[in-house]
């Protein structure tokens, strides 16, 4: 799939980074320490310590896209029911530290999910105000 694609789809709304720069909803909510792998690690919402945390990942977390070309940033919303979409695509972020993000990864990718690095966790910080 081209990333460029996220632009066309009319069935997503896909936000840019001034969208969410204007949106104290998501920057409140944002969870730079959530990453693909706890994502998906096996939930059982009937157990107590499961539910806790979901509660404690609920929110959204960014992510390079590596199945794509080229690869790119993402935000993706995550529910406090486990589900999930993604809701953002970031063009301003600098190609090397997404290159970067899989050339050396943090984590081994989850589903072509790539955890962000501590570079780029630093970029968002500085471009978010957060």
């Amino acid at each position: 799939m081209d990333c460029n694609e996220f632009n066309e789809m009319d069935i997503y709304d896909i936000f840019g980074l001034e969208d969410i720069k204007k949106s104290p909803d998501i920057l409140g909510k944002i969870k730079l320490d959530v990453s693909p792998k706890i994502l998906v690690q096996p939930r059982f919402q009937s157990q107590p310590e499961d539910l806790q945390k979901l509660k404690e990942i609920a929110g959204y977390m960014f992510y390079v896209e590596g199945e794509c070309s080229p690869p790119a940033l993402m935000l993706l919303k995550i529910g406090k029911t486990d589900i999930t979409s993604t809701i953002a695509k970031i063009d301003e972020i600098p190609d090397a530290l997404v290159r970067e993000a899989i050339s050396s990864p943090v984590n081994p990718p989850v589903h072509g999910m790539y955890e962000i690095t501590d570079d780029i966790k630093e970029w968002l910080r500085k471009e978010l105000g957060i």
